[in-house]
């Protein structure tokens, strides 16, 4: 059955806005567009038979190409391609090219990630000028203000993530940079944590920042302001006292006389600093936290790339220049109102998508040639899902349970299995990428949990895609589908949308249901187990999340959801506990960017059917968006 947006909805202003050619004003005729620019690479011989199958795969719904393919397909000289990442040097010719590259990069539609750790500290000497480094924030800052200039020349918003290393001296002030809402706009920012850090969280032992392999210590100055009679404390890190008053007066330029007194040596738990940065995730959104160690072991590419760091949403794990290919099997197709799974239906479209992804690397334009060389070295993919949670309430799984979490060991096996059964049988008729060495393959960490029969078959034929998995958060193109977003669950089954309208902002109001708990509920299906967001325990969200990577070869893009009053004594332990499963993992407490628009309603406190009835529900079907900085609108 083909897939149709329905007229008026919120998916067909966000596909008219973002995703249709002029002149396009259905989804058959973008599905005829994209599945047409996809086959052009195919041999000629198989390049009809190719066509029909994209097509009918995503006119469909079963699987959806991501949006900057959906957009760039059949366009001239198109970036159809995600995110990127760059990883600057210390050195003013590589932040110079950096600069440049991200330009470049940003102007094409392409989002990027950066590892920052390699900037000298803020106060370390250049070239034997003492305390002159304006330290890696103050690069951030420069390449923020680049993408402030790419959005005023009409381009799509600036999406931009900023790693840095949990031992980087910069880190205390990197930690706390966005509890300022001003500070790094077009950013997101994630702590680079390592299984040295979580060893000695786990330990309680002192933790030490290092550059360059020199070692620095941690000083807390207490500080008078002169003019406004003002006493606080100030905590910096540096090699020794001299450096530290020195860097912490560049920490307040506005207030040089001020008085500080002799600095103080501390010494900084590891814990403290673990609490901090979960602190501070609860309370802003960030950091994200990405395990730089785990998600570097964890992959098929060891042997021939290092990955400094993620693109902006976190799911995708790169080296410099490395890119992300992107499309979605929409899981919510794959099983029927009576819970009957179609796992044929499922394994086609993982094949299909696989052979999708790969032609869209070839068709590409790449906006500078060091990402073309980096996209054919490991012809990396991304095939993901989209419309879990309405897979598994199809199903009958309430989100998070044991059960489901069993389930999800089988679903994710498949997809895992057929997806890499495709690349090999890809590679069988036009080779492997080309990094491929079997000799080192056959040991990497992630490619060992694959089963025998298909590791004997990719020693025969070889492998086509180096990595071949992950889950983006597919906030705009679920919307389209009309299913829940990604890996995430749906925000509520029922609750309270406001909007202002008119001038004098007033604020309105209206109830919201989901639509498929709509539907299961007008059939006389039990909803119990169709559980919000907020339902979902912060245990559950961090459990779905670890199951899912472990059949995962690059990342997940995963939200915790917290409610507006939460303490976080047992999330400290919770996280660390699963600290070394997980590639990357982020929090959102309700309000902790601002006001709310949605409100999740007990449906227990309404009578739904009067409502319905009464014609005073509003059908749609929403979730949280799991960008949840707001920067990345891809």
């Amino acid at each position: 059955m083909a897939f149709v947006i329905p007229k008026d909805s919120l998916g067909e202003t966000i596909f008219m806005d973002k995703y249709a050619y002029p002149g396009e004003t259905t989804w058959k005729e973008l599905a005829k567009r994209v599945a047409k620019s996809a086959a052009d690479p195919e041999f000629p011989e198989n390049r009809e038979k190719v066509e029909k199958s994209f097509f009918d795969t995503i006119n469909a719904g079963d699987f959806c190409p991501g949006g900057r393919i959906l957009f760039g397909s059949g366009r001239s000289r198109q970036n159809m391609l995600n995110c990127y990442v760059l990883d600057p040097e210390d050195s003013v010719e590589s932040i110079g090219k950096t600069i440049s590259d991200m330009y470049k990069i940003s102007c094409g539609g392409g989002g990027i990630g950066f590892n920052f750790s390699k900037i000298r500290p803020k106060g370390d000497n250049i070239q034997n000028i003492k305390n002159s480094a304006p330290g890696s924030i103050s690069v951030m800052r420069m390449i923020n203000e680049i993408g402030n200039h790419v959005r005023a020349g009409k381009n799509r918003r600036t999406a931009l993530m900023s790693i840095l290393d949990i031992t980087h001296p910069d880190f205390l002030e990197f930690l706390h940079v966005k509890l300022d809402r001003n500070e790094l706009t077009n950013f997101n920012i994630s702590v680079a944590i390592t299984k040295k850090f979580v060893e000695a969280v786990e330990n309680d032992e002192e933790w030490y920042f290092t550059f360059n392999g020199r070692q620095n210590k941690y000083f807390v100055f207490e500080v008078a302001r002169v003019s406004e009679g003002v006493e606080g404390v100030v905590d910096v890190v540096a090699k020794n006292e001299e450096d530290a008053l020195g860097r912490a007066k560049l920490h307040h330029l506005k207030h040089y006389e001020d008085t500080f007194t002799t600095a103080t040596k501390k010494e900084i738990r590891a814990r403290d600093l673990w609490e901090r940065i979960v602190d501070n995730a609860i309370e802003s959104g960030e950091p994200g936290i990405f395990n730089i160690d785990f998600a570097n072991e964890y992959t098929n590419v060891s042997y021939f790339e290092h990955m400094p760091a993620t693109n902006p949403c976190g799911e995708e794990v790169l080296p410099a220049y490395g890119n992300c290919c992107l499309g979605h099997v929409n899981l919510a197709n794959m099983v029927d109102m009576d819970g009957t799974i179609d796992w044929r239906r499922l394994a086609r479209t993982v094949r299909t998508g696989v052979r999708f992804l790969d032609n869209v690397l070839t068709a590409n334009h790449f906006p500078i040639p060091e990402c073309n060389e980096a996209g054919m070295r490991s012809r990396r993919i991304g095939l993901g899902i989209t419309g879990l949670h309405y897979f598994l309430i199809k199903a009958g799984y309430k989100y998070g349970s044991e059960d489901c979490l069993e389930f999800l060991e089988r679903l994710f096996a498949t997809i895992r299995n057929e997806s890499y059964k495709a690349s090999m049988y890809l590679a069988r008729d036009k080779g492997s990428f080309s990094a491929y060495d079997w000799g080192k393959l056959k040991d990497e960490k992630f490619f060992k949990t694959l089963p025998s029969r298909i590791r004997s078959d990719i020693k025969k034929n070889g492998l086509r895609n180096a990595i071949l998995l992950t889950v983006a958060p597919t906030g705009t193109i679920s919307m389209v589908l009309g299913v829940s977003t990604g890996l995430e669950p749906i925000f509520a089954p029922v609750y309270k949308r406001r909007w202002r309208t008119g001038t004098d902002g007033v604020w309105n109001e209206t109830y919201v249901v989901d639509a498929l708990f709509k539907e299961l509920h007008l059939r006389g299906r039990d909803v119990s187990h169709c559980v919000g967001a907020y339902d979902v325990t912060p245990e559950e969200h961090i459990k779905v999340q670890a199951v899912v990577q472990s059949y995962i070869d690059s990342a997940v893009s995963k939200t915790c959801n917290l409610p507006a009053r939460y303490e976080p004594s047992n999330l400290y332990d919770d996280l660390l506990m699963y600290a070394n499963d997980l590639k990357g993992f982020t929090f959102y407490r309700a309000g902790s960017r601002g006001n709310e628009p949605l409100e999740a309603v007990d449906i227990t406190s309404i009578n739904l059917d009067k409502l319905i009835s009464e014609g005073k529900l509003e059908v749609a079907s929403d979730s949280v968006d799991s960008c949840i900085t707001g920067v990345c609108e891809i």
